[in-house]
């Protein structure tokens, strides 16, 4: 994963991402307790955010929406700039890889893997629905 690649499927996603979706995502990792977050976004605002069925209240820019998805991987990207901070011995790397759909640049699947040390972190899209505006 480069950051022009995030730029460009976040430039698709940002022109076709529907005002109203729900999705859910699966969050697991070495230093990460497994997750389910089903997240439900209406009209640009996420309204709800459930981690393994319980609502949760998430920290801000952390509500795993798209864009939420899209922030964590350039923090990411950032972080793999300088692998000790991953805890990479001398000498090792960050190795990011992304799948995003090829038509709305929404992501589909993201692991990061750090050489020298047990520090992955898997997100992956399982379902994602645009949702009708009421009304229309």
């Amino acid at each position: 994963l480069t950051p022009m690649m995030l730029d460009q499927a976040e430039k698709k996603w940002s022109a076709s991402k529907p005002a109203s979706y729900r999705l859910v995502v699966s969050m697991e990792g070495d230093r990460v307790e497994r997750g389910e977050f089903e997240v439900q976004v209406q009209k640009g605002v996420v309204t709800s955010v459930k981690r393994n069925g319980q609502i949760a209240k998430p920290a801000s820019g952390q509500d795993y929406s798209m864009e939420g998805l899209f922030k964590i991987i350039h923090e990411e990207i950032d972080l793999a700039e300088k692998p000790s901070l991953l805890g990479a011995p001398e000498g090792y790397s960050a190795y990011l890889m992304a799948r995003f759909d090829d038509s709305t640049g929404r992501l589909r699947h993201y692991r990061r893997a750090v050489g020298g040390i047990s520090n992955s972190i898997d997100i992956q899209v399982l379902r994602f629905e645009p949702l009708a505006e009421p009304g229309r």
